[in-house]
């Protein structure tokens, strides 16, 4: 079954961490990127972090071992991706390293929409320390999806 390696709203203690309900816990890494927010708008009722490449960054990750196949599709529909229509997705799923981790290899939703709608960059790659102080349902995020090797 896939893995799941998560950043934003579906970390432990996120808005967003129920949907990962049956799945197994692997352990913590993290990917080369920066996260920016995606801030509070008509269209957005809470803020989430957005993934975005910058080699010389780190974004910290919880490795899941998915439960089954329809929670996947779950976790799609939350990063509004359509693996039939990436172009009009908001994140694409992308292959990436996961360092010091359970998983060697991670399946991550890199943001594919307008950079103007970037807010700005989350201190350290950690979504959770920027969301602890915020408003309850003020915050939330994304995922990446790992597959397990080791």
């Amino acid at each position: 079954m896939d893995v799941l390696a998560v950043y934003g709203t579906l970390r432990r203690g996120e808005r967003n961490h129920a949907l990962l309900e049956g799945a197994t816990y692997l352990g913590d890494g993290w990917i080369a990127g920066a996260l920016h927010e995606m801030p509070v708008a008509s269209h957005r009722p809470y803020a989430y972090p957005a993934l975005v490449r910058d080699d010389a960054g780190r974004v910290e990750v919880e490795c899941y071992r998915l439960a089954d196949a329809s929670q996947l599709a779950r976790l799609d529909a939350l990063e509004a991706y359509d693996p039939a229509d990436e172009d009009r997705s908001e994140y694409v799923r992308r292959l990436v390293t996961v360092h010091d981790g359970p998983v060697v290899e991670a399946w991550a939703f890199w943001y594919a929409s307008d950079p103007k709608a970037l807010g700005p960059q989350v201190p350290g790659g950690r979504w959770g320390a920027l969301s602890r102080g915020a408003p309850a349902g003020r915050r939330g995020g994304t995922s990446g999806r790992c597959r397990g090797r080791r």
